[in-house]
């Protein structure tokens, strides 16, 4: 008949060796986190509250012919007043932690809000509260010449 021998299909060598399982010891850091305790909650429920009522905080301190001025998430507020002085300006910047950092600045005239208002980082972050700042500070120097 015929000499021809049918080849022999076996199967190819994997590219990748093959991969032996190791068990490697769990770090506390790989657990699960604890559940916070009882002082830990009501600790955050305070501040949660806290950051809540920050519109009746500003409400006892505002006086008439001051303006507020606040962002979309309340996270920054600008209290104006204008004075003998010039321009008083209260700057709050809050954190979700808690924290805020109040700065309290006295501007003598327009050329100082002007620079002031030229290196502030808010015109980039939020800049229809910018502008209100502006028109807001300029009104407040006209009042007291």
């Amino acid at each position: 008949m015929n000499n021809f021998q049918l080849p022999e299909v076996t199967p190819s060598a994997s590219a990748v060796a093959p991969r032996h399982s190791v068990k490697r010891r769990i770090d506390p850091i790989d657990a699960p986190a604890r559940p916070l305790g009882s002082k830990r909650l009501a600790l955050i429920a305070k501040r949660t509250n806290a950051a809540a009522s920050t519109s009746d905080r500003h409400a006892e301190r505002i006086a008439e012919g001051d303006t507020l001025l606040t962002n979309h998430d309340g996270t920054v507020t600008f209290l104006l007043r204008a004075t003998r002085y010039g321009l008083l300006m209260e700057r709050t910047q809050r954190q979700a932690s808690g924290m805020r950092l109040v700065q309290t600045m006295v501007f003598h005239d327009v050329k100082s809000f002007d620079r002031w208002c030229a290196v502030e980082p808010l015109r980039f972050d939020d800049g229809l509260l910018f502008s209100k700042l502006g028109r807001q500070g300029h009104a407040a120097f006209s009042i007291h010449p």
